[in-house]
């Protein structure tokens, strides 16, 4: 009789093993049906094999199959982990050559259509793929940033961060009309960087300096008839300004993005972009988003109506193209107005542009354009709420120097300090917190809509203020938020010792285990924050602050007194001795004089 299927199992069975590895927990290997070695892996759990797969002594109330499937989990994890390392190695000056990435994506393809039904899943999950990056060796061995701020009462006087949309804007207007201009105390961010360099490459003379000032060095403008490759960056504003200057003019570009761009839905633009004479196709059919070709003939019709479905700061990014375009072009807007046209309204009209606004159409003339040589540019609405933020958990002052905005989001943030009972100066040449002046109130709803609706970058802020509206004895409820927004608003109070239960919030001494990974800077900013309440919490991505506001992790750790910049250690002096002119002498006088030159002995 033929047992070689029963030999084999016990064969496998037999061949098991296990083996002890200190704080990893125990380590199980054994063998598949294919004779593949796999690995299993769990921390401080005793583990057997069963036939419905491995299952932990004492839970009986897990479904068949479900410790088998964590591992596979494991596994696949270290596989990505382990392909992040080989691309890191692969990659030049933080990028893959054309060709290789090619290569790698056509044999992605071709195995992907044996395995797959859905082309578009397999192709998102390759960019998905594609944009893990592998954690440095420091950030594997620290493994998280623990929040644990001094409680001293506060001194805080820093120059405030200039809002680096509204400066984009003065940017890109200094850069398309060749004219003189600096921006100061910009942060130097990736998107800020990368703006630059794409402005640059459409004509402009830009420059920054280490020190946050970004200017403009003048001149010719916008170059016309462009035939070259333009790299974007990770921010979409800087790919709407882009194309916003270019489609009026004749040009061929291709336009090429880092990770995130590559699912933006560029659907809508090829649909409206027509109409300006210009065609749009993506490089890598049936993906919507970076890279892109765009052809642009430079004929712009006289009357052009945005479409329902165009990305707001798109349409904001048009308005501020509009008088740098071969012809004039009046611009309909919405119903519902984009969120950035009053910043590009106030830049246009503090150049001397003249503007016309008839309900939703708008028309700027072309002719005198003079931009100012060193323009007036607000503070970041959201670091500069969390500064002053400060002293109303542990008492003291914080002043930013700087002009306070008269944005949306400046106004909403106005509100919610007020209700925070915040006791807030805005001057006009700085903002001067003192501390709290009665309990905290949480945001008004009609507040909390606005913030949803048109400034989601406020949520943690708001998120803050409940939470320290609970740990005060305030009765609060969640307000109304998308499943989305509910979900991370949740998730992030439970962590500053509030949970939630059927709308309302209360304190909770729950301790949630692990570390958390911030979906944003400005929520990154909110969890240090949150450290005042519930001290020692852990956040695994400190490094999403350098998209926003680089020098904040010096200021936070270096209160009561902060800093934004790191002090350079100084030589000791006593430590090296200063170098002197020592003379030789003889040991009972003079030395001899030196030979005559030619003298040999």
């Amino acid at each position: 009789m033929d047992n070689r299927g029963e030999d084999r199992k016990d064969f496998s069975e037999k061949r098991s093993f296990r083996r002890k590895d200190g704080e990893r927990g125990e380590r199980r290997f054994e063998r598949s049906d294919n004779f593949k070695p796999r690995r299993f892996e769990r921390d401080g759990e005793r583990r057997e094999f069963k036939k419905d797969g491995f299952r932990p002594h004492g839970d009986k109330g897990r479904p068949r199959g479900i410790g088998e499937l964590l591992d596979l989990d494991n596994d696949i994890l270290h596989l990505v982990i382990r392909r992040a390392q080989l691309l890191a190695k692969m990659r030049q000056h933080g990028r893959l050559a054309p060709e290789t990435e090619k290569t790698i994506r056509t044999a992605w393809e071709s195995k992907a259509a044996r395995m797959a039904r859905d082309n578009r899943l397999s192709r998102d999950l390759f960019v998905l793929l594609q944009s893990i990056e592998p954690l440095t060796r420091q950030e594997e061995e620290q493994g998280y940033f623990n929040l644990a701020p001094n409680t001293d009462a506060v001194d805080i006087r820093i120059p405030a961060p200039t809002d680096t949309v509204a400066a984009r804007f003065w940017l890109a207007a200094a850069a398309a009309a060749g004219q003189e201009t600096k921006v100061v105390r910009m942060p130097l961010t990736d998107a800020v960087v990368n703006g630059v360099k794409a402005l640059n490459q459409i004509g402009g003379q830009l420059w920054w300096e280490e020190n946050g000032d970004v200017q403009s060095r003048g001149g010719k403008g916008l170059a016309r008839g462009l035939d070259k490759v333009v790299h974007i960056g990770d921010d979409a504003l800087n790919l709407w300004l882009v194309i916003a200057l270019c489609a009026g003019m004749p040009a061929r570009l291709k336009l090429t993005g880092d990770s995130a761009l590559r699912f933006l839905d560029l659907s809508s633009l090829r649909r409206f972009l027509p109409q300006m004479g210009v065609r749009l196709t993506n490089v890598i059919p049936s993906q919507e988003g970076l890279p892109i070709r765009l052809e642009c003939s430079g004929m712009i019709p006289s009357q052009l109506v945005l479409a329902e479905d165009l990305p707001e700061d798109f349409m904001a990014a048009m308005v501020l193209a509009s008088p740098f375009w071969e012809t004039p072009c009046r611009i309909t807007l919405p119903e519902k107005e984009p969120r950035l046209l009053g910043q590009v309204m106030g830049v246009l009209s503090a150049c001397g542009a003249s503007v016309t606004r008839n309900g939703r159409e708008v028309f700027v003339e072309r002719g005198q354009f003079s931009v100012p040589a060193e323009p007036v540019v607000p503070m970041d609405a959201s670091v500069a709420a969390t500064v002053l933020m400060f002293p109303g958990f542990n008492g003291g002052k914080a002043v930013l120097e700087g002009v306070w905005g008269h944005s949306k989001a400046h106004g909403l943030v106005e509100k919610m300090l007020r209700g925070a009972g915040l006791n807030v100066k805005y001057g006009s040449s700085e903002t001067v917190c003192t501390g709290k002046e009665r309990e905290t109130a949480v945001p008004a709803a009609e507040v909390m809509a606005e913030v949803v609706a048109s400034c989601p970058e406020l949520l943690p802020l708001a998120s803050v203020i409940m939470a320290a509206a609970v740990h005060e004895g305030t009765s609060v409820t969640l307000p109304e938020l998308s499943e989305e927004d509910q979900h991370l608003v949740t998730a992030f109070l439970v962590r500053c010792g509030v949970e939630e239960k059927e709308g309302k919030l209360s304190s909770s001494e729950t301790v949630i285990p692990g570390t958390w990974v911030a979906p944003s800077a400005q929520w990154a900013m909110a969890y240090a924050l949150c450290a005042f309440l519930r001290p020692n919490l852990h956040l695994s991505n400190p490094g999403v602050m350098t998209s926003l506001f680089p020098p904040f992790w010096n200021m936070y750790n270096t209160l009561p007194v902060p800093v934004l910049k790191r002090k350079l250690e100084k030589e000791d002096e006593d430590a090296k001795p200063a170098r002197r002119r020592v003379i030789a002498r003889g040991v009972y006088g003079e030395l001899p004089p030196e030979p005559a030159a030619g003298e040999d002995f």
